[in-house]
Order: C-alpha cells, then sequence, then structure tokens
C-alpha cells in the first residue's frame, strides 16, 4: 500500500473527528492573546516588539499545543480502540503502515498549524521593524519539531493504554512541566522533556530592571545542537511506535 493511500485513509477516519475546528480554535485563541498582549503593553517603549511577540507566542503554544496534540492523537486511535477493529485492519495493511498514516496525518495537520501561526507572528511583527522575515524560519522550526514530537509521543501513549484518558492526563502534566521549563533556563531538566522544547528552542528573551522597571528584549543564536536532539528523539519515537505497534495495541483487543 502506498504512503499516498495511508494518509487518504487516515484523513477518511478523521472526517467527522472535528480536528480543523480543534486547531482553529486554538489559532484564534493564540492570536486573541497576543493582540492583547500588544494592546496592553506601551510597545512604543520596547526595545524590541517582535522579540516579545516571539516569546508570547512560544509562551501560549507551551500551554496549548500538549493538549491539542494530545487530543489529536485520541482522536485517531479511540474509535478504532472501542470497535476492536486493529486485528481487522492489521489483516489488509502491515502494522507499520497504519502507524505510518496516523504519523503522517498528524503531521498534515501539524504542519498546516505552524504555517499559520507563522504567518501570525509576521503579520503582527512586520509593522514594528525590519528583520522579522529573518526570524520566521526559527519560529516556523521550533513549532513544527516541538508540536510533532509530543504528537509521536501522545500518539504512542494512545496506542498503548486503553483508556484515553490516562495520555490526556499526561499531558496535562507535560503542560505544566513545559510551563515550568520557562524559569529553568540554566537547568538541564528543560532539554530532557519534550514539552520543554518550546522554550528551549526560544531565542528571544529578556531581562528586566527593578530599577528602571524597564524590560529589555534581545535575540540569541538559534541553538541548533538541541534542534539536532529534538530530531533524533523524533526518529527515536516513531522507530520505537512503528516497531512495537503490534505490542502495544494487543492490551486493547
Amino acid at each position: 500500500m502506498s504512503k499516498k493511500t495511508e494518509f487518504t485513509l487516515e484523513m477518511r477516519k478523521l472526517r467527522r473527528r472535528h480536528i480543523p475546528l480543534l486547531f482553529l480554535m486554538v489559532f484564534v485563541l493564540i492570536t486573541a492573546w497576543t493582540y492583547w498582549c500588544i494592546d496592553d503593553l506601551d510597545v512604543s517603549s520596547l526595545n524590541d516588539v517582535s522579540a516579545m511577540v516571539f516569546t508570547n507566542l512560544l509562551l501560549m503554544n507551551t500551554i496549548l499545543c500538549p493538549i491539542v496534540m494530545a487530543a489529536l492523537a485520541s482522536r485517531m486511535c479511540d474509535m478504532e480502540q472501542m470497535g476492536n477493529t486493529y486485528k481487522w485492519l492489521c489483516t489488509m495493511q502491515k502494522p507499520e503502515h497504519i502507524y505510518r498514516g496516523k504519523v503522517m496525518a498528524g503531521s498534515f495537520y501539524i504542519l498546516l498549524f505552524t504555517l499559520m501561526q507563522t504567518v501570525l507572528f509576521w503579520i503582527i511583527s512586520q509593522p514594528y521593524g525590519a528583520g522579522v522575515v529573518s526570524r520566521l524560519p526559527g519560529y516556523f522550526t521550533t513549532i513544527l519539531l516541538t508540536s510533532l514530537c509530543i504528537f509521536i509521543l501522545q500518539l504512542n501513549l494512545s496506542l498503548k493504554f486503553t483508556n484515553q484518558l490516562t495520555p490526556i492526563f499526561i499531558s496535562i502534566g507535560g503542560t505544566f512541566t513545559g510551563l515550568f521549563s520557562w524559569f529553568l533556563n540554566r537547568w538541564p531538566l528543560r532539554y530532557l522533556i519534550p514539552w520543554g522544547y518550546y522554550a528551549s528552542l526560544c531565542n528571544a528573551g529578556y531581562n528586566y530592571d527593578e530599577t528602571t522597571r524597564y524590560t529589555t528584549y534581545y535575540w540569541d543564536m538559534y541553538p541548533f545542537l538541541w534542534m539536532a536532539v529534538l530530531t533524533a528523539a523524533i526518529i527515536i519515537l516513531y522507530r520505537h511506535g512503528q516497531k512495537h505497534f503490534l505490542e502495544t495495541v494487543r492490551e486493547t483487543i
């Protein structure tokens, strides 16, 4: 069976699962939050508005995306688990092909969501100064790789547990650890958890002067080393899930 067919089959399964609506709602929420931040702050006093927008967008992704990725993975698996259809599907497709189709379908939604956010970052930041275009690849890469890693992890968990509440609760815990990682910029813990990579790959930062009460934003070099580590983690998680698909679903059938 071709990859195109695998992808098409998974997309057909998701037709009435309201996945596009889920991503659209989150995108609207992120957009509203960002514009509220700009409206609430005196942006004329900021030295770099694009760095502020960059940081706030990634912070919102840390809060919302783990739950979204868990919901996406759960919606892909719950119908087949409740219907005990994995054994039947495996008579027509190789297990690794079923898994690959799910990853491709999820990656498609994540890619569209990332593109929408990248355009949003450009639209919001562009009026406040030049040089925003050079920041777009970093933002795109951070959202795409981190969300994809979390999605594949959640997919593996959703295939392992019959009760889909378990992966959801894990994602909630991941959200809190991801938020906590924003305050661990000098600790290695943020590099050991996938939910922390929205912060780990953020190359914008700020310094707050308590005396003047002035916040200075700045840009660092993009952390290519940790991008490579995250990419390796995605490959490992994918190969593990593909290789052990039969073992993980036997508990659900």
